[in-house]
């Protein structure tokens, strides 16, 4: 055999050894819920490769051992490879999860004020994409795709509650899909948009399949279907510190949608869940296709699945963590559509619901939800736009919170905070209405700062006149970065926007901002 076939067949033979014996993955982290009885609840969730067998709940206090169950997977075979698990946390104790001979130690949970939250969001990474491809190697996930490097640097800060502001899966995540004859039955592949209400934060091409079908990438026989792969590639793998340093409030994005990324949401991330008691259950995407539409056979074109009828979507209700002096509500606003009023009865509702939570506890609060409530954005982007130079998002929810609470949010809401924007932007208001902040840059690729700064002062505020009818003051960065957000008991807080490097990017304090103020919630470095 001719040395150079030799080599190749012991690289190949070691390449595949290696495969075949390379362990496979496993993590655990806790993430808290609003129990039935109003309380905060922290659950523990494993997510093991290549077993069927729950790990055990060890606490290292008494050292007790409180066995986990299993959380029902998605239908269609394609997180098989994978088991989920949970548990009820202990509250002051530490704990690991055991699973045969591997360890995973977890960190002290408080219900307490936390002292330091880390906020990132937008964190995976795009790929080998049609539209604007992303590289996602590197040594350690560097800069081309920066979520571990900012991963490893926040856990070691060492937070005391971690909110992800959504959007984990963009790998797997596609806008369009092409479907087979052999899927349709038609003569020739068809090509369709993927459902979403907006996505237009993206300079280069904006976003907004919304019309009278409904198409997913999760129907039956779908060749691009949401996967544990896409979700270990983009979120476990790269946040694996992460995950442990402190408990989680996952918020969802719009690529956590039903018809994207949304059957892996519910299994791995949401907090769904019957721990939370009575009233509460994992939740699962509905069939996303109608019961009469057979593989092979569709309805002859035009017919097109869910016209005319409900979308199978499924939206959660907004909940609340209460931790000593500080409420955060979790608005599920995947949902929402940005530049258009699209499903607003169901935000209606959602913001009756923080309304009636807001009456009833004055304790300072943040509301969380992954589209900003009030963004700038380019001005072909958003609206409505009126004579401003500036498009405005998310219109949907900013109509449900004016038809709900009428002058606005009450004074108690000492922080809107979000994602969905890929960069940074903080708003400060003249008027009476909180701080907002959208912290986009976990890891996908950056999109370019809105309202462009001055070139003369780039550092400089940018004063936008109606913003909800409020003189703001905006500032916004190009970089990857995550948070930290240091809360005090009388509700104000102050924070630090970080770099990959650990370079100060952006100070803020929430009482910067105000009538007669004119100056923003944030600083640039």
């Amino acid at each position: 055999m001719p040395i150079v076939y030799l080599l190749l067949a012991l690289v190949l033979s070691s390449f595949c050894a290696h495969a075949q014996t390379a362990a496979p993955d496993f993590f655990a982290f806790v993430l808290l819920g609003e129990g039935s009885d109003g309380q905060p609840v922290p659950m523990v969730r494993s997510v093991a490769e290549r077993t069927t067998a729950c790990p055990m709940l060890r606490t290292s206090a008494g050292g007790a051992t409180i066995p986990m169950t299993a959380r029902r997977r998605p239908p269609g075979g394609h997180f098989d490879e994978v088991t989920v698990c949970e548990a009820r946390y202990p509250v002051a104790e530490a704990a690991s999860v055991v699973l045969g001979n591997r360890r995973i130690d977890l960190p002290k949970v408080s219900l307490d004020t936390p002292r330091r939250v880390v906020l990132i969001g937008d964190s995976g990474c795009r790929g080998p994409a049609k539209d604007k491809p992303q590289e996602c190697d590197g040594d350690g996930f560097a800069k081309v795709w920066p979520f571990g490097v900012l991963s490893d640097e926040e856990a070691d800060k060492r937070p005391d509650l971690i909110v992800h502001v959504g959007d984990y899966n963009y790998r797997g995540t596609e806008r369009g899909l092409v479907l087979p004859p052999s899927l349709t039955g038609y003569a020739a592949p068809l090509n369709v948009n993927v459902y979403d209400t907006g996505d237009l934060d993206d300079e280069d091409i904006a976003s907004l399949p919304i019309g009278a079908a409904y198409w997913s990438q999760n129907i039956e026989g779908s060749p691009n279907p949401d996967k544990w792969s896409n979700w270990r590639d983009d979120f476990f793998r790269p946040g694996a510190k992460l995950l442990v340093a402190a408990p989680w409030l996952m918020s969802r994005g719009n690529h956590e949608l039903c018809s994207r990324g949304g059957p892996g949401w519910f299994y791995l991330l949401d907090a769904g869940s019957t721990l939370l008691g009575p009233g509460h259950w994992q939740v699962e995407c509905p069939p996303q296709l109608p019961p009469d539409w057979r593989p092979g056979a569709w309805p002859k074109p035009p017919a097109q699945p869910f016209a005319g009828l409900p979308f199978p979507t499924h939206t959660s209700a907004a909940f609340r963590l209460k931790l000593g002096r500080l409420n955060i509500i979790a608005v599920d606003s995947a949902n929402a559509a940005d530049a258009v009023l699209f499903n607003l009865d169901t935000y209606i509702s959602q913001y009756r619901d923080v309304a009636r939570m807001l009456a009833e506890d004055p304790t300072p609060t943040w509301v969380v939800t992954h589209r900003p409530i009030w963004a700038v954005v380019k001005r072909d982007k958003g609206g409505p736009i009126g004579l401003s130079p500036y498009g405005f998002i998310n219109e949907t929810q900013r109509e449900a919170i004016d038809r709900v609470f009428g002058r606005g949010l009450p004074p108690h809401v000492t922080a809107v905070i979000a994602g969905h924007m890929h960069r940074f932007q903080a708003i400060g208001f003249e008027g009476p209405r909180p701080p907002h902040l959208a912290v986009g840059t976990g890891g996908m690729e950056l999109s370019h700062v809105q309202p462009p700064p001055s070139p003369e002062n780039p550092r400089a505020a940018i004063r936008v006149e109606g913003l909800d009818r409020s003189p703001a003051w905006v500032v916004g960065l190009r970089d990857f970065a995550a948070m930290i957000v240091r809360p005090v008991e009388d509700g104000t807080w102050t924070s630090v926007l970080y770099g990959t490097e650990g370079e100060t990017l952006a100070i803020c304090d929430s009482r910067w901002p105000g009538p007669g103020h004119k100056r923003s919630v944030c600083e640039l470095q």
